[in-house]
C-alpha cells in the first residue's frame, strides 16, 4: 500500500500483558497508524510468552503482515520481576488463542535502530513494559533515539501511588537502571505516568455492553483476557474494570492534544529498599533551573479522560 502522509508510523516495545493486547488493538484499529512493527520485552510475562502473545494477537486481529521482534529478557542489573498475579500466568488473562503461525522476525535492537535510521524524525516508539530494549539501544547507538519523532513511555508515578510498591510503577520498579539511563542521556521521551492512567477506567460494565450480542473471536477475546484484570482491580482496589494504561500510551501518539504536558525535573531512584523504581520529581522552587536534582522530562499531567475513553471503545470495542 502507498504511504499517506498522515501515516504516523509506529513501533510498539511491549512486555504483553493484558493492557499491552488492548494498546496493540488501538494501535491496528486506528486509520492514522501505520504499526511498523512490534518489539517485545520480560515484563508483566517472561520474554519468549510475551513474544508468543504479541503473535497471537497480531493473529488474531488478521494483521500477519506486520513483524514481531525479540529483545531484552532480563533487566540490565536487577533481579526480574513478573506480573502474573494481574494478568494470569500467559498474560492475556483467561483467553485460549491458537498457537501463531508466524514466527519472530529477528532482534528487537536491530529493529529499533534500521526502523528509526530508515525515518529520521518520522517514527515514534511507544513504550508500555520495562525500558530495557530502548536503553540497550541507546548505549548500542548513543543519540538514536532523538531520531524518533517522539519516544512515548508507559510508566513511573509522580504524586501517585504505585502499583507494585507504596511508590512505584511496575516498569519503572522492573528495569529502574534502564529508565534512569534514558532520562540521564535526555532522549526525547514523553512519560505517562499513573497518575493520567489511573483515571482512564475502562468499567466491566461497559465492556460487556459494548460486547453485546457478539461472539466472535475478538469480542471473546476481550471479554475472556480483562476477566484477571478486573477480579484483580476487584479485590484490590475495589473497582470492577480495567485501566487503561498501554492504551494511553498509544493515544498519546496519535492525538496529542488528549494530554497537557508539563515538563518536570526528575529521576528514578534504583537503589532504595522501599524505593526502589520511585520516580523523584524535584519539585523545589528553585530560581535557578539548574539547581534542581534530575533531568528535563516531558511528563502528561492532565488527559481529556471523556475523548480518550471514546476513541477507545469505539474503536477497540466497538458499538456506538
Amino acid at each position: 500500500p502507498t504511504r499517506r502522509s498522515s501515516d504516523l508510523p509506529i513501533i510498539l516495545d511491549v512486555d504483553m500483558g493484558v493492557d499491552d493486547a488492548l494498546a496493540i488493538m488501538l494501535a491496528l484499529q486506528s486509520p492514522e497508524v501505520e504499526l511498523l512493527g512490534i518489539s517485545t520485552v520480560f515484563g508483566n510475562v517472561p520474554l519468549n510468552q510475551a513474544t508468543r502473545n504479541a503473535l497471537q494477537v497480531l493473529e488474531l486481529m488478521g494483521r500477519d503482515e506486520i513483524p514481531v521482534y525479540v529483545g531484552a529478557g532480563e533487566p540490565l542489573v536487577r533481579k526480574l520481576v513478573h506480573a502474573a498475579a494481574v494478568h494470569g500466568e500467559s498474560g492475556l488473562g483467561d483467553a485460549v488463542l491458537p498457537d501463531p503461525e508466524m514466527l519472530p522476525a529477528g532482534n528487537a535492537l536491530d529493529f529499533l535502530i534500521e526502523g528509526i535510521q530508515a525515518r529520521p524524525g518520522e517514527v515514534i516508539v511507544v513504550a508500555t513494559g520495562p525500558l530495557t530494549n530502548l536503553a540497550l539501544v541507546e548505549k548500542k547507538q548513543p543519540g538514536i533515539l532523538d531520531q524518533a519523532r517522539r519516544v512515548l513511555v508507559m510508566g513511573g508515578a509522580l504524586a501517585e501511588a504505585g502499583n507494585i510498591t507504596p511508590v512505584s510503577e511496575f516498569n519503572s520498579f522492573a528495569d529502574p537502571h534502564a529508565f534512569h539511563q534514558l532520562i540521564k542521556a535526555e532522549t526525547n521521551m514523553s512519560l505517562i505516568p499513573l497518575d493520567v492512567t489511573h483515571q482512564l477506567g475502562l468499567a466491566a460494565e461497559t465492556i460487556a455492553a459494548r460486547l453485546a450480542g457478539r461472539d466472535d473471536a475478538i469480542a471473546r477475546f476481550i471479554r475472556e483476557s480483562t476477566r484477571t484484570v478486573i477480579a484483580f482491580e476487584q479485590e484490590h482496589y475495589n473497582y470492577a474494570g480495567v485501566h487503561l494504561h498501554d492504551p494511553a500510551a498509544v493515544a498519546l501518539g496519535i492525538d496529542s492534544s488528549l494530554f497537557e504536558m508539563e515538563t518536570l525535573v526528575l529521576d528514578v531512584e534504583t537503589m532504595g529498599e522501599l524505593t526502589t523504581g520511585q520516580v523523584v520529581v524535584d519539585r523545589r522552587p528553585f530560581s535557578d533551573e539548574e539547581e534542581r536534582q534530575g533531568y528535563p522530562v516531558d511528563c502528561a499531567m492532565k488527559v481529556d479522560v471523556d475523548r480518550l475513553m471514546h476513541m477507545f471503545e469505539h474503536r477497540v470495542l466497538g458499538g456506538e
